[in-house]
């Protein structure tokens, strides 16, 4: 059997008596949190989404997340995906450098509304969808990552496609024909990091239609590449060095939806540890941020050249900052929404202790990744003191979960940013928490 056959077999092999109570729970976790900072976005994005639409046509079939009136299932797909990662909150995963549910869940749950997909079909599409995405993103790194490739766009376009086709009841081989195409059509750099950039939400957005249209090709009777994978052109060497078959396929004892990380600040994530060193220092015993002179940071290789600028062009930028992140956090005790835009992103002071920092990639902290992902904050004063604090798993890692009230609140408070009331948001997550079986139509 072909590399590619081994992969599709093991994902294949997964049925619905098979998933665990945890990884129902994660699914369920995910997708509200994917709804939530959806909504959040759908709001922030609303001008450009409607002048999209207005370029884009359409039938009008069915409302986007957050969104009221209808369009056509693709536009709908791709505007979920531009408002999901558009405010830098949708979940992630340390091992992969990816974040998986904003493409797959912009894509299945629409389609799945169109369709009359039932809860177990769209919950094993879910499930298949993260197997495929994350262990080939995991697979891959940080050889994937370094090659300047953003893996969002790239693995969670053939995780989309399987998930699809899964849900949709597709045969085996129709699902490799899936991933096949998925394989050809996957793209996307990150490039979209850099400066004045706001297109890190297209690459979601992409990797979401692009892994629909690929299943779609598959149902229609395009066959693809015996081994899509493997071989010159094959997708695990034309975008990789080296990978880790056992990642790929390789049987485990879990599900790789339980490896997702949420997110509780407003930023990219490698962001994260240093915001929660920030609101540690900032409480401790004779800090005075007035008197800070130095801020010095010790963390992972990884973030050099992508997550260590001083320089911010707007809120894209902002949220792609460790240093930006380190000094609104310090000033405000705060990371969200709001703190990534105006005026915060303007204030002079913010932007004086931005211009501060000073990051360096460690050697041994850049040894414990993907495993940890540490960072370490020395800050020092005018009148001597010195402060620093390490974080090893920020809030919202496996190993640092939300709590159900966090979860809740964060749901909350994107929703409500998004116009939603507060009646609603606790509808719509008890729904989602305390039912077994879940109609995919009550959730937008």
């Amino acid at each position: 059997m072909t590399l590619t056959d081994q992969f599709i077999d093991r994902v294949c092999s997964i049925k619905i008596e098979d998933i665990t109570p945890h990884a129902i729970q994660m699914v369920k976790t995910c997708l509200i949190d994917t709804i939530g900072v959806t909504i959040a976005g759908a709001k922030d994005l609303k001008t450009k989404d409607d002048a999209l639409l207005s370029y884009l046509g359409g039938d009008k079939v069915i409302c986007p997340i957050g969104s009221s009136e209808k369009t056509s299932l693709l536009n709908a797909i791709f505007l979920n995906g531009l408002n999901s990662h558009f405010l830098e909150l949708d979940d992630g995963v340390r091992y992969g450098v990816i974040h998986p549910s904003a493409p797959l869940f912009s894509a299945l749950v629409p389609v799945a509304q169109v369709n009359d997909v039932k809860w177990e079909q769209f919950l094993l599409g879910s499930i298949c969808g993260y197997e495929a995405s994350i262990r080939l993103a995991s697979a891959m790194q940080p050889y994937h990552y370094n090659a300047g490739f953003h893996p969002t766009a790239t693995c969670c376009t053939l995780g989309v496609a399987v998930g699809v086709a899964i849900m949709l009841g597709f045969s085996r081989n129709e699902v490799k024909d899936a991933l096949s195409a998925a394989s050809i059509a996957s793209y996307g750099t990150l490039k979209v990091l850099e400066d004045v950039s706001e297109l890190k939400p297209f690459n979601c957005a992409k990797a979401a239609v692009n892994g629909y249209i690929a299943a779609i090709m598959a149902k229609s009777g395009f066959v693809g590449p015996s081994d899509p994978l493997s071989g010159d052109t094959g997708f695990l060497k034309m975008m990789a060095t080296q990978y880790n078959e056992d990642i790929l396929i390789g049987k485990r004892d879990y599900f790789y939806v339980e490896k997702i990380y949420l997110k509780p600040y407003a930023s990219c994530r490698h962001t994260h540890p240093e915001i929660e060193a920030a609101f540690k220092i900032r409480k401790e015993d004779g800090f005075d941020i007035q008197k800070v002179n130095r801020i010095n940071v010790l963390t992972y290789k990884g973030v050099i050249g992508k997550h260590d600028g001083n320089e911010i062009y707007g809120e894209s930028s902002a949220r792609m900052s460790i240093p930006y992140a380190i000094a609104v956090a310090l000033q405000t005790g705060k990371a969200g929404i709001a703190e990534f835009e105006v005026p915060y992103i303007n204030d002079p002071f913010i932007l004086g202790l931005n211009e501060m920092v000073v990051i360096k990639g460690d050697e041994e902290l850049s040894k414990l990744v993907p495993d940890k992902r540490v960072a370490v904050i020395i800050i020092g004063q005018t009148d001597g003191k010195q402060f620093s604090c390490r974080v090893e798993y920020p809030k919202g890692e496996p190993e640092n979960p939300l709590s159900d009230e966090e979860l809740y609140a964060k749901f909350s408070e994107m929703c409500l940013h998004g116009g939603k009331t507060e009646e609603w948001s606790n509808n719509l997550f008890d729904y989602i928490t305390k039912n077994d079986i879940i109609n995919i139509d009550k959730i937008n």
